[in-house]
């Protein structure tokens, strides 16, 4: 019985948590359609002046992860699209997301290099404040990363930056995705290499009763 009342009240505790960070959410994305799914980790992120306008949450969403926007990158999860606990997507640019793309946990997707190339550029942003704009990962080379429609990411994967993934691509766990990757392939590795392709013309297997 004590079991089942502490059971009773940590579930309402849950609820409550889970409202509030979907508020916070509202507040720094545009949703479209309705029933929207939140973790308790779920964050999203405005920063260098980017606006809720530049995050757009289309319906069926699961958002398990973070999603950050900085100096108006633009970030879309299509319909019945997924990003799983402890996934980030970080934009400076644009990350579209397809319908019905799953990606797994722990999947990085960030369309800019985060910090200059050049050496020089480097070493003075060391010795700029924390907080400073020349830190900011808006002054890196950046391109927009596109991922179709049913795409599945698995777990640990990291996209990169100019990357565009096809319909119905699968890439596999602990993938490092520096390339395109064709409609119905499958990429795996680091960096990652097409291992499979014309997936959609696999026999799906029939499992006995």
């Amino acid at each position: 019985m004590v079991v089942n009342i502490a059971h009773f009240f940590k579930g309402i505790i849950t609820k409550v948590k889970l409202k509030f960070i979907q508020k916070e959410c509202e507040k720094n994305a545009t949703f479209i359609g309705s029933n929207h799914s939140f973790r308790q980790k779920t964050r999203i992120y405005l920063r260098a002046g980017s606006t809720k306008d530049n995050v757009i949450i289309h319906d069926h969403c699961e958002m398990f992860g973070t999603l950050k926007s900085y100096g108006n990158g633009k970030i879309i999860m299509h319909d019945w699209s997924k990003l799983g606990e402890g996934s980030t997507i970080e934009s400076v640019n644009m990350v579209s997301i397809g319908k019905d793309t799953a990606i797994a946990t722990n999947v990085t997707i960030i369309d800019n290099n985060t910090h200059p190339i050049n050496p020089a550029d480097r070493r003075y942003m060391r010795h700029t404040p924390h907080g400073s704009k020349e830190r900011l990962n808006i002054y890196s080379a950046n391109a927009p990363i596109i991922i179709g429609e049913n795409v599945w990411i698995g777990t640990n994967a990291r996209i990169c930056k100019g990357v565009t993934i096809g319909d119905n691509a699968i890439i596999a766990a602990n993938s490092v995705v520096t390339k395109n990757v064709p409609a119905n392939a499958v990429a795996a590795g680091n960096p990652a290499k097409i291992v499979k392709e014309d997936i959609d013309k696999t026999t799906t297997p029939i499992f006995p009763l």
